[in-house]
């Protein structure tokens, strides 16, 4: 099941994530049935595989890996109503990751989703969305298997 992802704001939105990138970088994917997947680390757990959806508001992480980043999703995390593929809704907690990288590219105090979004692929660690890749200026070249991000306004 692909999801997407799209949800209300709220106020915890308000808070602003540090970006860290001194100049592009270039990161290598994997194009496999037309999902462009892309190699992360969250937090401190590297070899983090996520699937690229420039579509989906927001960036998930399944629960395994919040368990590897350190994360625990507390009882009172903050929760969006995020509507999935057929119109069902799904209540989504949210924890904030110390850091996201990929490649070079870094968010630092970073809110991510905990769900389990690909619950019959356990390889995928989870969904790098629109709230991480629109702070960067994003090109994907499929055929030669390259991401770059670089920084906005250059």
């Amino acid at each position: 099941m692909f999801l997407l992802l799209a949800g209300c704001a709220t106020a915890q939105e308000a808070h602003q994530s540090r970006v860290v990138l001194a100049g592009p970088t270039d990161v290598t994917i994997q194009v496999y049935q037309g999902i462009t997947l892309v190699s992360a680390s969250v937090n401190r757990a590297a070899g983090v595989l996520m699937m690229v959806d420039t579509g989906a508001q927001w960036t998930m992480v399944s629960p395994l890996l919040a368990r590897r980043g350190g994360l625990a999703v507390p009882a009172d995390a903050p929760r969006r109503k995020l509507a999935v593929v057929g119109g069902q809704m799904i209540d989504v907690p949210f924890v904030r990751l110390a850091t996201l990288k990929v490649g070079e590219a870094v968010v630092e105090d970073f809110e991510v989703g905990v769900y389990e979004i690909f619950p019959q692929t356990k390889v995928l660690d989870g969904l790098l969305g629109g709230d991480f890749l629109h702070k960067f200026r994003v090109t994907v070249d499929r055929t030669a298997n390259r991401m770059r991000l670089e920084p906005l306004g250059r």
